[in-house]
């Protein structure tokens, strides 16, 4: 089984104003996040919301993923993911030969030939715990990790974030797309992608 987790719990401070709702083309930010990970046949996708953005479960249930809708406010990316992490235990029961996707809510050009190159490159060496795609030596999103990897996760130490783990564990899969570099942090992002935006 390949799951994929999308972590929606930021504040959008930058942006000014919730951008998981932000129109591209279409469709939301997040709905073309969701859309991609569909269209690459990813079994079971979940969104972890935050508390201040409610607004987003209908989205997330309209494209068709599992919406687990935080009662708080989590101190960081980390703490969402972790949350995320146990609703997939508690409710989808991942097996250790499971694998899954950590997917930026914040990445609306998701390709999904990009998510089946992750997958090939899996099935390809499959002791590899993490994979992350790079284009021109930089690394970009999302990351493809195997289930065992949320033990490791969980682990380390209180003040490490899980990018921490990542660099120390990743093995990089060339792909010749520049869009796993893409996110919305700022208006200016925003607008550039917007005008950009095919339709």
């Amino acid at each position: 089984m390949i799951f994929a987790l999308i972590p929606a719990g930021g504040q959008s401070l930058r942006m000014g104003r919730p951008k998981l709702s932000l129109p591209l083309g279409d469709r939301t930010v997040l709905e073309h996040v969701i859309g991609a990970l569909r269209q690459a046949a990813v079994d079971r996708v979940l969104v972890v919301v935050g508390a201040h953005v409610p607004e987003l479960v209908p989205l997330v249930q309209a494209a068709g993923a599992f919406v687990l809708l935080l009662s708080e406010q989590t101190p960081d990316m980390r703490a969402t993911i972790e949350e995320g992490l146990i609703w997939l235990e508690n409710h989808l029961h991942p097996r250790s030969e499971d694998n899954w996707l950590l997917v930026p809510a914040d990445h609306p050009t998701l390709d999904a030939n990009i998510v089946k190159q992750l997958l090939r490159a899996q099935t390809a060496q499959p002791k590899s715990q993490i994979l992350v795609p790079t284009y021109r030596g930089k690394r970009g999103h999302p990351a493809l990790l195997s289930w065992e990897a949320a033990a490791g996760i969980r682990a380390l130490p209180a003040h490490q974030g899980i990018n921490v783990y990542v660099r120390h564990h990743a093995r990089e899969v060339p792909v010749q797309s520049e869009s796993i570099l893409v996110d919305l942090d700022t208006p200016e992002e925003y607008e550039k992608l917007r005008l950009a935006w095919p339709g």
